[in-house]
């Protein structure tokens, strides 16, 4: 399980609208996800159509800021689809802070609402935070509960203003965390032309480096929109901008995540690899990889990507080249583009001819 806090105290950046369609996207790639609402303006609980004042428990109650014996998850617990929960909020949350003031461990509270979540088998891939826009009590929980923290901004000058301070944050914590957060940039709401975007970016790109995502969430009215018919966009649109940029942020982070979770020297991936190269399965999708020591780039373009070319990743000081595309059953012409020459998967013996009488590899998923 990996825990995901999504914050930032400067306000209107896409934190919740990050948080909701994240979420669902993971979800939507077969993984396990709970979002929690940090938030006391329970925003993304009303994002999807939630109306946490009519339910009898929420967060508020999970923390044990109430009277009486805390309730179960379970009683707690919306089940939005199959694959994505959420524990809901709303403004009762907003006396929180002064209530958990005082208190002993206040910055635990929410660990321990996720280790009740496992005492109770309910057993997540990942678990979202929308975070309050501020630096409080409720984030420090969120902060002190996290694997990972992703900072969306928005291009502004307040945006990178506010850098500095949730920088000095996250320091702090990490000082005395066992394993320090990983902390992870996304720019939101973005518009090519304004001069102004674009040196945010190379400013947010010199600060993070790798640790930016290399995508970026456009501003896109369907993503108002959605919130305002109470769904995610991948509900709400699938034809969007919006949700493939939602969607491929979610496969940038699994990817990141896979990294964490074979590395060679522990894992033996390299010799895994070498034993399976080729397509194959894998939650999420399928995983293309191919060798090429040489190769300065190396692109997939396919059926399942209306060929159009998506990097493959360098791994191994560039000798293998992988790439996991969310796909579904079917019959699928692909091949790779090494240093912009097409080619045949030279892992992968199966081939069919195409209607010019030239060659693609071919891969059927039953």
């Amino acid at each position: 399980m990996r825990v995901i806090a999504i914050a930032n105290q400067k306000g209107g950046c896409g934190k919740t609208t990050t948080s909701i369609n994240l979420s669902a996207c993971l979800a939507q790639l077969n993984k396990k996800v709970l979002l929690i609402d940090l938030d006391p303006q329970g925003h993304s609980t009303c994002g999807f159509g939630v109306h946490a004042e009519k339910l009898a428990y929420s967060l508020y109650d999970l923390l044990k800021l109430s009277f009486g014996p805390p309730p179960k998850i379970s009683d707690v617990l919306i089940h939005l689809t199959e694959q994505l929960c959420l524990i809901p909020s709303y403004v009762i949350l907003g006396a929180a802070e002064e209530e958990l003031a005082n208190i002993e461990g206040k910055e635990k509270k929410l660990k321990g609402v996720i280790r009740q979540c496992h005492e109770e088998g309910f057993i997540f891939d990942y678990i979202v935070i929308d975070c309050p826009p501020n630096l409080g009590v409720l984030t420090y929980n969120a902060l002190e509960a996290a694997d990972d923290i992703i900072i969306p901004i928005e291009p502004s000058f307040f945006s990178l203003h506010g850098l500095a301070k949730i920088s000095e944050t996250i320091g702090y914590l990490n000082q005395r965390k066992p394993t320090p957060l990983c902390v992870y940039a996304l720019l939101t709401l973005f518009q090519e032309e304004p001069r102004i975007s674009q040196n945010i970016y190379s400013e947010v790109k010199k600060h993070f480096q790798e640790k930016m995502f290399k995508t970026v969430i456009h501003y896109n009215v369907d993503l108002k929109e959605a919130v305002c018919a109470g769904q995610s966009i991948n509900s709400y649109n699938r034809e969007s901008q919006a949700f493939h940029e939602y969607l491929h942020l979610a496969i940038e982070y699994l990817e990141r995540d896979w990294d964490r979770k074979l590395p060679p020297e522990q894992m033996g991936w390299e010799k895994t690899i070498e034993h399976h190269y080729g397509p194959k399965r894998v939650v999420g999708g399928v995983l293309f990889q191919t060798i090429s020591e040489g190769a300065k780039s190396i692109e997939l373009v396919g059926d399942f990507n209306q060929w159009v070319p998506e990097p493959l990743i360098s791994r191994e000081g560039g000798k293998i080249w992988q790439k996991i595309i969310p796909i579904a059953r079917g019959k699928y012409r692909y091949k790779f583009i090494v240093d912009g020459e097409w080619q045949l998967d030279p892992c992968h013996p199966i081939k069919k001819q195409n209607a010019h009488g030239l060659y693609d590899s071919y891969l059927e998923l039953v």
